[in-house]
């Protein structure tokens, strides 16, 4: 496996992904008409974004692209759970907040984490996967993680909107944000939750394609939930209440997921 190395073309791509993305953190952080249209509450959310994308992301994104440009296929399939991560993540910033001179820049993030993402995928040797990693993966556990995220993640979203839509209301989340709709319930319910359902079952069945999509959902997860959780302590710190509760539950589902990765991809057979 050590053979399929990262090619050099996309190797050079993800580091201006990765400039560009810490051109877009930086600016949210350090530059105020970024948010200045924003809610109180979204703009502290996207500065809790920011922070996190340059401090763990952004090393992330190039550390497992060096590895995987030498060949270590682990890192190759960290590499695409943040590009995921990426593809998620932007649809906030472009779709989400408004127009301002990052514009153009967000859209080539989004753009780029897609792109990379897309070729990478029929690129990867899946049977040759299945074979070194599949046999010492924690399937059963991987796949009860996926559906307590379903349930948990879900719940939350249908307890949020279900109510709101039987009254012809709004959920109290899309006004403090000052938004149409809440991106982060449209991408769960939409896409990530039946991802991770689908993922779940791949796997105990034990199909190949499982212990590829398995590492990359569990590298997403780990960045989603340490995502809200830095969203959450950038908020305390303007002014807002930390909830510990979601705080020390998505502290703990990060945990966990970066726990079963490493099960995952540790020595292969």
């Amino acid at each position: 496996m050590q053979t399929n190395k990262l090619g050099l073309p996309m190797f050079w791509l993800n580091l201006l992904l990765a400039a560009l993305l810490a051109v877009t953190a930086c600016g949210g952080l350090f530059w105020s008409a970024t948010y200045a249209r924003e809610t109180r509450t979204y703009a502290a959310e996207g500065m809790g974004g920011d922070a996190f994308n340059l401090a763990v992301v952004l090393p992330v994104l190039i550390i497992s692209a060096v590895l995987a440009r030498r060949g270590a296929m682990a890192a190759r399939l960290v590499w695409m759970g943040a590009l995921a991560f990426l593809v998620y993540d932007f649809v906030f910033y472009t779709l989400a907040v408004h127009f301002n001179s990052l514009f153009l820049a967000y859209c080539a993030v989004w753009s780029l984490s897609f792109y990379l993402l897309a070729v990478s995928i029929p690129a990867l040797p899946v049977a040759e996967i299945a074979s070194a990693y599949g046999p010492r993966a924690p399937v059963t556990l991987t796949a009860i993680m996926f559906l307590w995220i379903v349930v948990s993640a879900g719940g939350h979203w249908l307890t949020e909107s279900v109510p709101a839509v039987l009254s012809g209301g709004v959920p109290k989340s899309v006004v403090d944000q000052g938004l149409l709709t809440d991106p982060a319930a449209v991408l769960d319910l939409s896409l990530l939750l039946p991802g991770l359902v689908i993922t779940a079952i791949l796997l105990l069945r034990r199909r190949p394609l499982a212990f590829v999509l398995g590492p990359i959902f569990l590298a997403l997860a780990v960045l989603v939930s340490l995502m809200i959780s830095a969203m959450m302590v950038i908020g305390s710190l303007r002014g807002f209440p930390l909830a510990y509760a979601p705080f020390l539950i998505n502290v703990a589902s990060a945990a966990a997921c970066a726990v079963l990765l490493a099960l995952s991809l540790r020595a292969r057979t």
